[in-house]
């Protein structure tokens, strides 16, 4: 019993993890998505780079945050002359936000196996407790997603404040609007549309995990009948 408590524990919690972080990976690095939010939000204009250099850039930038370029040094056309697109605090700050994604990556890997592991082990010798942990790993995350969203659409510049307080040691993500590209190319609002993005995907895995627990109670019970 103590066995199948702890596999039960490790799989509702791992789970949600390998589900969410997976989800940032997805919308992260889904280029239209940049696309569309630039030309929502005039992003060319704002910065003085055409939409193709835009892309490129943003492409180079996500290549570095996937470990295939050693630095982000880019140059391209900024209002008509060749300049080099971010400078040293913006590099600073991508250097912390790249070690961020390698311990998400790591972490998410970690909490993959002992997803693994746990569901092994209760297919294997406690079978009858799989719908019920399905719908622990699926409610819990989902009021926690609804309390967030809810904070979120009241103040989300509060919360992603805090968000940077908590997972940055320094004040580098504090850049200048009116000189840095980086925050230029992503300001607020693009921060704001990719979290909700984020949420309404794991809102849908979470649910699709709660239908089939709640099934599998069902022909649960239909057994026993």
């Amino acid at each position: 019993m103590k066995k199948a408590i702890f596999f039960i524990l490790i799989l509702s919690i791992s789970l949600p993890f390998v589900l969410l972080l997976t989800d940032v990976e997805i919308a992260t690095f889904k280029l239209d998505f940049y696309e569309e939010k630039y030309e929502e939000y005039n992003i060319p204009e704002v910065t003085g780079i055409e939409m193709k250099n835009l892309l490129k850039v943003t492409r180079e930038m996500l290549d570095y945050l996937k470990g295939k370029r050693v630095d982000l040094i880019i140059i391209t056309e900024v209002n008509g002359k060749d300049e080099q697109v971010f400078e040293e605090r913006e590099l600073l700050h991508m250097i912390d936000v790249k070690g961020l994604f390698s311990q998400g990556y790591i972490i998410r890997n970690i909490m993959l196996i002992l997803s693994m592991i746990s569901l092994g082990w209760l297919v294997f010798f406690q079978r009858k407790a799989i719908y019920k942990t399905l719908i622990i790993s699926s409610l819990w995350p989902m009021i926690l997603m609804i309390i967030l969203g809810m904070l979120m659409y009241i103040d989300f510049n509060k919360y992603f404040n805090y968000f940077h307080h908590i997972f940055f040691a320094n004040d580098l993500w504090l850049l200048d609007p009116n000189t840095d590209i980086l925050i230029q190319m992503l300001p607020l609002e693009f921060f704001s549309s990719m979290a909700y993005k984020i949420l309404f995907l794991f809102a849908v895995e979470l649910l699709f995990i709660l239908i089939i627990g709640i099934l599998l109670k069902r022909k649960a019970s239909v057994i026993k009948e």
